[in-house]
């Protein structure tokens, strides 16, 4: 990771917008507002893992899966920043060293809210402009390029297209096929069902278990669009504002009055990083399937009958768990006392993680009959991030893999006999580390297989 190429630069996506150096100076801009937030960093170190108070098992405090693996100080949240703040006041220049340890980052968020536990900064943001400014630059990863232009290209984040078209994982359930339909709720299956079996087999039991409980559900069929995560974690704001503002106005112009998605990722995505980049989708209420499904478990339209006898844990996906709040939207003024601390006129709220999708997935593996459930040590919005994340699988695999073993590893710690998340993208990278552990396997489920067996479908 010390490799040095000086400030080669690399092709741009089709259709990325302005020209290089444009990008560039927008992108510095981005950084300079940021720059009292990086000020605020005295290194800490609680970037690095949970905060103290919260710490259950001192084996498993660590909080950044990049500096866990790499034990070094740049690859944290802290380093980030320091790294961003030269960059700002013209101490470093962009070169490929610093882009490979901006890119080698899950784009969790667990450092922004550790680093909140005793100050009011934002971390993520600050890396996740620091991103934008390495694609401005032109030392975007070339795997990550590839990714995006597969996006642009043919809706699906990855070079090539993949042989199943949306929608296919709904043949034959007969469902309503928005927009010529109409109907209450639409089911959002997410991309990955394209080319993840397991994601489509989650997708399609998801429909079966709203159609048995007497759900006015349709899908978009080939219609549907990618929420666009990928790009945003890779540092292509022109290509994922573009696409959220696409896909919003899909979702918008339906007539529904509820979007369920069945993936945690699409969630954060739609729920916060939609209205980050000026798309929102006001008129629909979007909701991650988990909190769909305990509203019918609730009203009792969906019955939960038959037990299901195993000792499971559960993992907080990020996207769908401390990065699914929307935005603080404030105006005022930053002021500075003593020198160097800043406080803001009038108050600036700020969000710390604590509003996301939590009880849901959790209270329905409490009503299901003979399942027993263990919380791992580390949950809610301190959870460890499973490693798929931020492009990092496609390029850092060995960091991606070091992060989900390590969570296979709690998830062994406390008791469990499965690990069950509610998320495809984390599900798909606990699932490849278990795979890669013959000694020991664990099987890794979504929330919504457990539902499916236990409503005797």
């Amino acid at each position: 990771m010390g490799r040095r190429a000086g400030n080669t630069r690399a092709a741009a996506p089709t259709g990325v917008g302005l020209p290089r150096d444009e990008e560039a100076i927008m992108s510095m801009g981005r950084l300079q507002e940021l720059r009292d937030e990086m000020l605020k960093c005295f290194r800490c170190n609680l970037c690095k893992m949970i905060p103290l108070p919260v710490v259950r098992n001192p084996d498993f405090f660590d909080g950044c899966p990049a500096n866990r693996h790499f034990v070094f100080h740049s690859y944290s949240g802290s380093g980030k920043q320091i790294m961003a703040l030269s960059l700002t006041e013209g101490r470093i220049q962009v070169d490929r060293a610093l882009a490979e340890i901006t890119y080698a980052c899950t784009a969790c968020g667990l450092c922004d809210v550790s680093c909140k536990f005793n100050m009011d900064a934002e971390r993520h943001l600050v890396n996740m402009a620091l991103r934008e400014h390495m694609v401005d630059e032109g030392l975007e990863l070339p795997v990550h390029r590839r990714m995006v232009e597969g996006l642009q290209r043919h809706g699906y984040p990855a070079p090539e297209e993949p042989k199943n078209p949306p929608g296919r994982w709904a043949q034959g359930l007969g469902l309503k096929v928005l927009p010529g339909e109409r109907a209450e709720v639409l089911l959002f299956a997410g991309c990955l069902e394209r080319g993840d079996p397991d994601a489509a087999s989650t997708a399609w039991k998801l429909a079966r278990l709203l159609v048995h409980a007497g759900v006015d559900v349709g899908t978009l069929g080939d219609r549907e669009p990618c929420c666009g995560l990928p790009a945003y974690w890779t540092g292509y704001r022109d290509v994922f504002a573009r696409t959220a503002a696409r896909a919003a106005s899909v979702l918008d112009g339906l007539g529904v009055k509820t979007v369920a998605a069945a993936s945690g990722s699409c969630l954060g995505a739609i729920r916060s990083k939609f209205a980050e980049a000026g798309a929102a989708v006001p008129a629909v209420e979007v909701v991650h399937a988990t909190e769909y499904l305990w509203r019918l478990i609730q009203a009792r339209a969906l019955r939960l009958s038959r037990p299901v006898r195993r000792k499971v844990t559960y993992h907080d996906p990020c996207y769908l768990g401390r990065q699914s709040e929307p935005p603080v939207v404030w105006e005022g003024e930053t002021r500075v006392t003593h020198g160097c601390m800043t406080y803001h006129v009038p108050d600036r709220p700020v969000n710390r993680g604590v509003n996301g999708v939590y009880d849901a997935p959790r209270s329905i593996l409490r009503a299901i009959p003979g399942l027993e459930f263990v919380e791992l040590y580390r949950i809610r919005e301190y959870s460890f991030c499973c490693g798929g994340g931020g492009g990092v699988p496609d390029a850092y695999p060995e960091l991606a893999a070091s992060a989900s073993a390590h969570r296979l590893a709690e998830a062994r710690a406390v008791g469990a006999a499965g690990l069950v998340t509610a998320c495809h993208q984390c599900r798909r990278t606990l699932a490849a580390a278990c795979e890669a552990d013959a000694d020991a396997p664990m099987p890794v489920l979504d929330v919504i297989d457990l539902v499916y067996e236990a409503a005797g479908l």
